[in-house]
């Protein structure tokens, strides 16, 4: 049998659809997987699964880290078509009626998008196992599990064998369901997203350097015949610089902030905002002074 950790008690839990009616199950997969032991799951705590509606998403997840952060994902995205006609095909033999796409390359991204159109009562996410995690699994579990407010499983796999069948569930994770907490709420009515530190560094580096360097390029001044000397000239390059990338940074923080995005790029601008300030500062205060 998997391995079980479960989540918090679900006393006091707000319950999610109706099962005498349908229950409707968002299942988010960027592996294969045995229909049988996702049937032993839904069974294990369903009184009966008729009237069972599942949509599944099928992962266009790349291999590699370079490949999931550029977007290279055209291989990956038909290796999830394959897949998701495989799962169909498993869960029809289970004999549950069954819809699906291919979805985003992030499963978590992916749990958002279909929660959007297909308003689930549960939500399953098959992964990997640990030792053979891809890159946008990364703290999977961590991510999906607070955000999102129905039921969630993640249920564990190992690649296919050499034959191409799907390996078994090794371990399974449970989170209950949950209201939307006070900081979600207060977070929902902001008019600006919630800045980490490394933001309001980027921020303020950016802003007061953008100035300073402003300030700098008039300091340096015209040479004697009236003309924008040298080095103020480079001076001003600097700062224009400085400027530009200082508004990519906040574009691209709140562009990331609306998405829920969380790869490499998240940090980025930011980075380079402090960088390039405090690189450009160094540089025309020399240029000044010299």
């Amino acid at each position: 049998m998997p391995e079980t950790v479960s989540g918090e008690s679900s006393a006091n839990v707000p319950a999610f659809g109706n099962q005498e009616e349908s229950h409707r199950v968002l299942l988010v997969a960027d592996e294969l997987f045995r229909g049988s032991d996702l049937a032993e799951e839904l069974r294990s705590h369903l009184e009966s699964t008729k009237g069972l509606e599942i949509h599944v998403i099928s992962t266009a997840t790349a291999h590699s880290a370079v490949d999931q952060e550029l977007g290279d994902i055209d291989g990956p995205k038909a290796e999830a078509g394959e897949r998701l006609d495989h799962i169909l095909k498993e869960l029809e033999d289970q004999g549950f009626a069954a819809s699906g796409v291919v979805g985003d390359p992030d499963p978590k991204v992916a749990v958002g998008d279909g929660l959007v159109d297909f308003d689930a009562d549960e939500i399953i996410v098959v992964s990997h196992v640990d030792s053979e995690r891809e890159h946008a699994e990364k703290d999977l579990w961590g991510r999906i599990k607070d955000d999102f407010h129905p039921p969630v499983t993640q249920l564990k796999v190992g690649h296919p064998d050499s034959a191409g069948s799907a390996a078994a569930v090794e371990a399974v994770e449970h989170a209950p369901a949950h209201e939307k907490t006070e900081d979600e709420l207060i977070n929902e009515t902001r008019n600006f997203p919630p800045l980490r530190r490394l933001d309001v560094a980027g921020i303020l580096v950016g802003f007061i350097g953008t100035v300073a360097l402003g300030m700098i390029a008039v300091a340096a001044g015209t040479d004697d015949g009236g003309e924008l000397s040298g080095s103020a000239a480079i001076i001003l390059m600097i700062a224009i610089g400085a400027f530009l990338v200082n508004v990519a940074n906040i574009i691209g923080l709140l562009f990331f902030e609306s998405v829920r995005y969380t790869g490499i790029w998240q940090k980025f601008f930011a980075r380079v905002s402090i960088g390039f300030t405090a690189v450009g500062l160094a540089v025309s205060l020399l240029l000044w002074l010299a």
